[in-house]
């Protein structure tokens, strides 16, 4: 889909702005080219109004006398029953989409519209101009501020200087050159790249939540595997294979379980990296555990007390994989060798 662009500013000889305007009468030409180059590289626009005091007529002859403009690519944002008919629209009706705005009140609408587009272009123009643009760098809009011709788009620049958004030091730099042929290109170009920026961020922000939201049903799924093991184990016949078995998983998935778990809180997004490092975490602290409790009791799972043993190494398994870093601290300084022994019988 073609980036929407929303157009914004002025340059009227007659009003007061902070910082001035500067060469007014060079606004209309430059918007005109701005129009052009805007459809020249397939972006769409979205303008609001006709009235000759706003530079938005003049972005829309360039843009339809390009040639480039193709069916709905003019988004009109206008108040309802009045007229915002474009001297285009007679020629080139295919081209206009209006879609008008309920409210009277044009500020509410304007600001309302910006949260829907892909970008802002702003030239010269007052107090409306600068709060779209700190509104386009509060939300992490692409935003086109031509700091040529002053107004309200030169004080949004200087404070794209400082929070950039998207956009790169080089783009910044673009937005600050003198007027000259040539320089329509160069911002849009700019323009559009901060657009497929912004896109690369969103999905990788997508993919980041698809990958947190599919850790953590794995996360679940480990946790209810983890308690299963506990009806396995005295399901299993005493002294058996199948009881040593279990005794043997239980604490494998819940390390699993326990830095997955881990890595959701931390938000990181390696989870396979977090499973791994957990898992061995956890399966050395379970195979440190077991090993000091038979040196002690050499009989330990021949008996019941095998059974007994899941809930200590369900547990020895979480905490392992939930807190790895410590246990591989604690593996270099060799203090997890230091396990305390059960007393003669089993856990009681």
């Amino acid at each position: 889909m073609s980036p929407l662009v929303a157009i914004a500013g002025s340059a009227q000889v007659s009003r007061s702005y902070s910082p001035p305007v500067r060469d007014p009468e060079a606004v209309p030409d430059a918007a005109a080219e701005l129009g052009a180059e805007l459809a020249r590289q397939g972006c769409r626009i979205v303008v609001y109004s006709n009235d000759p005091d706003f530079l938005e007529r003049h972005v829309v002859r360039g843009y339809v006398d390009s040639g480039r403009a193709t069916p709905g690519s003019i988004l009109v944002r206008g108040r309802y029953q009045q007229d915002v008919d474009f001297d285009q629209a007679q020629r080139h009706p295919e081209v206009f989409s209006v879609v008008p705005e309920s409210t009277d009140d044009w500020e509410v609408s304007f600001y309302r519209s910006l949260l829907t587009v892909d970008a802002l272009l702003l030239v010269g123009g007052g107090r409306s101009t600068f709060i779209a643009g700190l509104i386009g760098l509060s939300r992490r809009i692409p935003v086109a501020a031509v700091a040529a011709f002053g107004g309200g788009a030169e004080k949004t620049w200087q404070r794209l200087t400082n929070e950039r958004g998207v956009a790169t030091e080089e783009e910044v730099a673009v937005l600050a050159r003198p007027w000259r042929p040539g320089t329509a290109g160069l911002i849009v170009t700019a323009l559009r790249a901060q657009v497929r920026r912004r896109a690369d961020e969103e999905r990788a922000a997508g993919a980041a939540g698809r990958r947190t939201v599919a850790g953590l049903v794995t996360a679940l799924v480990l946790l209810l595997l983890a308690v299963a093991t506990i009806p396995l184990a005295y399901a299993a016949p005493t002294g058996g294979w199948q009881n040593v078995a279990v005794l043997v998983a239980a604490p494998m998935v819940a390390s699993v379980w326990g830095a997955i778990v881990r890595n959701a809180y931390d938000g990181s997004g390696n989870w396979l990296r977090a499973a791994a490092l957990g898992s061995a975490a956890g399966v050395i602290a379970f195979l440190l555990f077991v090993a000091a409790q038979l040196s002690t009791n050499p009989d330990l799972l021949d008996g019941d007390a095998a059974r007994r043993l899941v809930f200590f190494v369900l547990a020895i398994g979480f905490i392992g994989g939930f807190t790895s870093e410590v246990v591989y601290a604690k593996l270099r300084d060799q203090d997890v060798t230091q396990t305390p022994v059960l007393p003669p019988g089993g856990p009681r």
